[in-house]
């Protein structure tokens, strides 16, 4: 049976594991990458996601302090370019063009109220399906007056199934100073990976929830992060193509990959903000440059009706 039929099963599951539970406090939110904060317009060049989420109640209980669950969906899309947007030839590429657009479910469950476990699924597409080429081209066009990219050679079109498993947890060393890990694994057809997450979190909000779940541990507040992560690329289709056939296109894979996190978060009444600034090491040994850095901007509206800690 294929991955395919795998993915339908699980997203089956989660609606009819829905219908047994009630649920209580929710949130949506608004995610925007960007590089063009610090005047740059290549390789990870810009992602944005809607995720919802909710806690889960079993039918009847009464809300728990601790154990809870959550649901949560995520719309979202990724572009990537080389750094000579404007050349026609595709030999003097440093990263292909390429976009990623994909829907993700995901469960998330607390083992104490320290750690959590999340799993889920991913299914999307690659290529002109992806609507990258036409989302960059009318931001250029509309929003900063610029020509339109050749969007020569884009990574082919595909569709994918990534399955995802992570494992969060944190330890509280002070009051408002708690250090946390992030365990993560990604297997599919667009992305094999592993890694590990480590920072330190001061202030009562926590600015990096694990899955983007803003709703563990949510206090009115601010809070200040400063952690970095490594990962292990087993295979990236936005590189080198699919796993199962020879591709038209293939760069030189870093399977090492680490990146510096700094960011500061604050919630007041039903509205959460947060900013995050990532300065990653180069994905392919092509790429010139020793880093690249972008900047992820959170907006969240928390949804639920009663009063907020």
């Amino acid at each position: 049976m294929s991955v395919i039929y795998y993915s339908r099963l699980f997203l089956c599951f989660l609606f009819f594991f829905t219908q047994s539970v009630s649920h209580a406090q929710k949130y949506f939110s608004l995610d925007v990458d960007n590089d063009l904060y610090f005047l740059g317009d290549n390789y990870y060049s810009s992602g944005i996601f809607l995720q919802y989420g909710e806690q889960l109640n079993p039918k009847g209980k009464v809300e728990q302090e601790s154990l809870k669950s959550y649901l949560l969906w995520e719309l979202g899309q990724e572009i990537y370019t080389p750094s000579d947007k404007s050349s026609t030839d595709t030999s003097e590429y440093d990263y292909p063009y390429g976009g990623w657009l994909y829907l993700k479910a995901s469960f998330q469950k607390e083992i104490t109220s320290n750690k959590q476990w999340h799993m889920g699924v991913q299914l999307g597409v690659t290529g002109d399906a992806s609507l990258a080429q036409w989302m960059q081209n009318t931001y250029h066009r509309l929003l900063l007056n610029s020509d339109e990219l050749p969007w020569i050679d884009e990574v082919p079109q595909a569709f994918h199934v990534n399955f995802f498993a992570d494992s969060f947890r944190r330890w509280q060393l002070r009051e408002y100073v708690a250090f946390q890990s992030h365990l993560f694994s990604k297997l599919g057809t667009q992305r094999i990976s592993a890694g590990l997450a480590l920072g330190l979190n001061f202030g009562k909000q926590i600015v990096l929830p694990n899955g983007g779940n803003v709703l563990l541990g949510k206090k009115k507040g601010s809070g200040v992060y400063f952690g970095g992560r490594v990962q292990y690329i087993g295979h990236d289709f936005m590189l080198s193509g699919s796993l199962f056939n020879n591709s038209s296109f293939s760069l030189p894979v870093n399977r090492f990959r680490a990146f510096v996190e700094i960011g500061y978060s604050l919630q007041t009444g039903p509205w959460r903000i947060a900013t995050v600034f990532f300065n990653r090491s180069p994905d392919n040994k092509d790429q010139p440059q020793k880093s690249h850095r972008y900047l992820k901007i959170t907006l969240t509206r928390f949804l639920e009706k009663r009063g907020y800690k």
